[in-house]
Formats: C-alpha cells, sequence, structure tokens
C-alpha cells in the first residue's frame, strides 16, 4: 500500500514511519523543512517537503497515495505547558493543518484517513471502564482544535471514503515529555498530575506506530488504543524506577494541580480507557508496558 504519514519527524510519526516500512508498505513521510528529510530516510522512507497548512500543496504531495495518517502535534514538554501561549503551535496544527490535511487526501482521490487524537477528550470516570461510546468532555475553548480537527476527519468519510481515529493513551518512551518526567524524577522533583488512586492508560511510544499499521485493517470509527490501564501509584513506581531514582516519582501537590490550567488539567482525569475494540478488529496487542525493563531505551 502507498501511505503518507504527515508529523513524519515527530517520535509518533518517526515510529509510525519504521512500522509501516517493516510491514511492507511503500510510505512516504511528510516534513515542512528540508531537514527533515535525512530523518525520514533514515527511518527507511521516502521524504517530501510540504507546506501542511495548504491543502492544494498536500494534494501535490498525496497524489496516488492510497492511505493518508496525520500524526502531527506539538505537545510543550516540560511545565512551560501550563503557559497557554506555550500550546500556540500544537493548536494550529490541530486546528488548521489537519482540515488542509483532510482535504488535501479529498481532492488527491486518498481513500482513507487515519487521524492521532487522545484519549484525554475523555471526563474523569474514576475506576469505571471508558470504552468508545462514553461522551466526550470537550465543552472548554482549549478543546476547540481538537474538535476541529475531528470534525473534519469525520468529514473525510464519505463518498466511499474512510475515516479512522485513533485516540491513543497517554505516550511514553523515547519522547520529549517521558524524558522530561524521567530527569524531574532522577532529581526528587515532583512531577505527575493526578491522584495516587486514580487510573492511566499508557501507550509505549514504540506500540502505538504499530498501532497505525493495524488500523489499516480497521473501518470507519474511533478507536482507543493503550495498554492495560494502571493506577497513577503503581505509574509513579515504574517512572522512578526506571529514572534509577531514590523512590517514586513525586506528584505535584494537590493546591498546585488547582491552578494548572484547562491544558494540563485533562492530565488530572482518572481515565481507566478499554482499547478491547481496536484489539478485536485489528489484532493490534501493546507489547511494551510501564514495568518492562528499560522501557526508556526502546
Amino acid at each position: 500500500m502507498k501511505i503518507a504519514v504527515t508529523g513524519a519527524t515527530g517520535v509518533l510519526g518517526q515510529e509510525a514511519v519504521a512500522a509501516l516500512v517493516a510491514a511492507g508498505h511503500d510510505v512516504t513521510g511528510v516534513t515542512r523543512r528540508d531537514r527533515g528529510i535525512p530523518i525520514i530516510e533514515g527511518r527507511g522512507a521516502r521524504g517530501s517537503v510540504a507546506d501542511v497548512f495548504d491543502a492544494d500543496d498536500l494534494a501535490r504531495t498525496f497524489r496516488a497515495h492510497d492511505v493518508v495518517i496525520n500524526t502531527l502535534a506539538h505537545v510543550p514538554a516540560d511545565m512551560t505547558a501550563m503557559r497557554p501561549l506555550a500550546w500556540r503551535e500544537d493548536d494550529k496544527l490541530h486546528l488548521e493543518a489537519s482540515a488542509a490535511i483532510a482535504e488535501g487526501a479529498r481532492r488527491a482521490g486518498v481513500r482513507k484517513l487515519i487521524q492521532e487524537s487522545t484519549v484525554y477528550l475523555y471526563p474523569d470516570n474514576g475506576a469505571e471502564w471508558i470504552g468508545e461510546d462514553e461522551p466526550l468532555a470537550v465543552r472548554h475553548a482549549a478543546f476547540r482544535p481538537r474538535v476541529r480537527e475531528m470534525r473534519a476527519a469525520v468529514d473525510f468519510a464519505t463518498e466511499g471514503r474512510s475515516t479512522v481515529i485513533l485516540r491513543l493513551g497517554q505516550l511514553f518512551g523515547r519522547d520529549p515529555q517521558t524524558t522530561f518526567a524521567l530527569r524531574a524524577a532522577r532529581e526528587g522533583h515532583a512531577v505527575l498530575l493526578g491522584r495516587p488512586d486514580s487510573y492511566i492508560t499508557l501507550l509505549h511510544d514504540r506500540d502505538a506506530g504499530r498501532a497505525f499499521v493495524s488500523a489499516l485493517r480497521a473501518g470507519s470509527g474511533f478507536y482507543n488504543v493503550g495498554g492495560e490501564p494502571v493506577l497513577r501509584e503503581r505509574w509513579a513506581k515504574d517512572l522512578g524506577r526506571e529514572a534509577k531514582a531514590a523512590g517514586p516519582a513525586k506528584f505535584i501537590p494537590e493546591i498546585a494541580q488547582a491552578i494548572v490550567g484547562p491544558r494540563l488539567d485533562v492530565q488530572r482525569r482518572s481515565l481507566r480507557v478499554s482499547s478491547v475494540r481496536f484489539m478485536s478488529e485489528t489484532g493490534w496487542r501493546p507489547t511494551i508496558g510501564p514495568s518492562t525493563p528499560g522501557w526508556s531505551r526502546m
């Protein structure tokens, strides 16, 4: 299959490209800058420079491709994430680039769009399981870019086309956010949000890349993708162990968590998310968990 991947130089995009190439697909990695070409070629794909905000440019890039996979994101990697302005680039990518990508794919005659999303759009559900039919909690204006992104992806699925939206768990592995958390844990700084007795659904970067390959077999719809949910207390222990810290990673005091703002407040939610639908339909399974030794170097 001929597949184009946007966001191909990011951690998630690189993992998707590598997994698709390993599965035997003809992959084009799309980058916004020339310096991204060697990164994509290093993963075994062909690199192409395109303006991700220009549907016409993207249509030319996507021509003759069967599938487009959008992994674009620009999430702040440290405590600067508490500042609203730190999210401007990420917002623009979800609000504008994702719509241009869906439109460019439509104009190019692409038949399938696979869109990255997140489980953090679900409401706090305590210890109860969350399936794909759970209503989202996205009323705050901060979620408008993600909502616009979903609508653009859903609108693509007409006239025989299909859209697969993957709601990914909290990524961990070699990504910048996890690297920051490991360093903070090692230095004894408080870094974790939420309560120790709440749930988190984690997804290793490499398993996320493999999920995009499996999504090629999925029918149109929304799918949760994550490992077995764990209590944050256990995640704190696993993070501390991987960081070779003196003890578990520390939680930010609740009084401080109350002022983190809507961008980070979602990460306080207890999300016991089920990925059974995706696993049943595609055969995908997570292979790396937070207790897997050396997961930060995989």
